[in-house]
Formats: structure tokens, C-alpha cells, sequence
């Protein structure tokens, strides 16, 4: 699950040395499950997309899609 920290909060410190401390995938692991998300990408497309959405984001694209707005394209290429 993501966790947000901002550095503003007064307990930033606490939290940002225990998200440190922990337990991490074994690399191995983690190159396997990648792959694993790049090939069902590649043979399923946006449903694929849509799926690992929902499953680590729990955020249901069902209903908004994956549009992305002119003004967000625009502004993604002006950052570049």
C-alpha cells in the first residue's frame, strides 16, 4: 500500500526512519512480479492496465477511463 509522507509534517522523521526499517522485497522477487506486469501489459492493454489499477491503487478506472485531458498532455510536455 503507498504511503505519503511530506516533509512539512512534524512527524516526518519518525515515519520516514520506520518506512526505512522496512521489509523489502527480495530483488529477485520484484524483477519477477515486472515482468510479470510488462507481459500482461503487452497481451492485455488497457484492461491490463485498469486491473493492476484496481489491485495496488484500489482506484477503479472503470468509470473515468484512462483519458488524459489536452491540458494535462500539454502540460506534461512543457515540464520536459
Amino acid at each position: 500500500m503507498a504511503i505519503t509522507l511530506r516533509q512539512t509534517e512534524p512527524d516526518f522523521e519518525s515515519r520516514f526512519s520506520a518506512f526505512l526499517a522496512t521489509k523489502r522485497e527480495v530483488s529477485a522477487d520484484v524483477d519477477a512480479a515486472v515482468r510479470d506486469i510488462i507481459a500482461a501489459v503487452r497481451r492485455d492493454g488497457d484492461a491490463a492496465v485498469m486491473d493492476f489499477t484496481r489491485r495496488f491503487d484500489r482506484t477503479d478506472l472503470t468509470s473515468t477511463g484512462l483519458a488524459v485531458s489536452a491540458a494535462d498532455v500539454d502540460a506534461a510536455v512543457a515540464a520536459v
